[in-house]
């Protein structure tokens, strides 16, 4: 199984329930031995959910990466954005267009889920 999320909102509770999700999701698939691939495209507004500073979440998601989840961001938020690489956690990979990868990813059967 190969799921992709996505999530664009700064807003604190879409966040948290992005993270209970992921969470939710990876312990069903422990609990029935059975392996799961995720990954998470982070774009627009919803990129301090992958910062370093002011970040309540980045615990929850260090521990997620932990378990194997993927954190995507995109360059053109990046570059839109004018974010600072050194402000990002230090697992995150950097995804030349979110939305291409999420088109690349359905294609390739990926199932797609947005927060």
């Amino acid at each position: 199984m190969q799921v992709i999320f996505q999530i664009t909102s700064a807003a604190p509770d879409a966040q948290r329930a992005l993270l209970g999700q992921l969470n939710n999701l990876l312990q069903y698939y422990h609990d029935r031995q059975s392996r799961i691939t995720v990954e998470v495209a982070v774009h627009g507004d919803a990129y301090p959910l992958l910062f370093t500073v002011d970040n309540p979440f980045a615990a929850r998601v260090e521990d997620l990466h932990a378990r194997s989840v993927s954190w995507l961001i995109c360059q053109n938020t990046i570059n839109g954005k004018q974010l600072k690489m050194d402000q990002l956690l230090s697992f995150v990979e950097v995804v030349p267009a979110a939305v291409a990868h999420l088109v690349e990813r359905q294609m390739e059967g990926w199932a797609y889920i947005r927060c």
